[in-house]
């Protein structure tokens, strides 16, 4: 597997990634009508825009063959909404068949070391209360913070930090 920088030629799949990443991921949490109006060509258009704008965004692909994408990660340098976390990850998504591969935590830890380039020493990550993908950040050592944010009404979001990027860089999900 191999991590690097997303281009604009990965604009499709990483549409196709996040589009059916958050059909399944977020059924019975949001409205199938919510989740319905996440379109491909849309979201390809956002990944185009967001890819060929003066970002300070990091988002990284990790491809199991060239061109074949299995999964995305997009990190955010500067302060976060809660102190004294001063990057953030914006978004994770593997495809379903590659969940459980380690491809999501080679995305974190690539996201982390690229934050810390940019002179970032903690992370912190959002995640939808009822995600099951709540325990997979608590097994890379993430701590759950005593904040939540109401997202759309019923529906919640809870924080996971990392005071110390270094933390992520010798944590193991089993």
């Amino acid at each position: 597997m191999n991590i690097r920088e997303a281009t604009v030629e990965d604009c499709r799949d990483l549409a196709h990634i996040q589009v059916d990443s958050y059909r399944r991921a977020y059924a019975g949490i949001f409205p199938q009508a919510y989740l319905d109006a996440f379109t491909y060509e849309e979201q390809e258009q956002d990944w185009r825009d967001l890819l060929t704008s003066e970002m300070q965004d990091i988002l990284l692909v990790a491809e199991i063959q060239p061109g074949k994408l299995v999964g995305y990660a997009l990190g955010r340098p500067g302060i976060a909404e809660v102190a004294p976390f001063d990057s953030e990850m914006v978004a994770l998504h593997v495809r379903r068949e590659f969940q459980g591969q380690g491809v999501g935590q080679e995305l974190v830890k690539a996201i982390a070391q690229a934050l810390k380039r940019q002179g970032c020493t903690s992370l912190i990550v959002w995640v939808l209360e009822r995600n099951p993908a709540r325990g997979f950040y608590k097994r890379l050592g993430g701590q759950l913070l005593d904040v939540r944010k109401d997202v759309q009404e019923g529906v919640f979001e809870v924080a996971y930090g990392w005071p110390t990027l270094e933390s992520l860089f010798e944590k193991g999900v089993e």
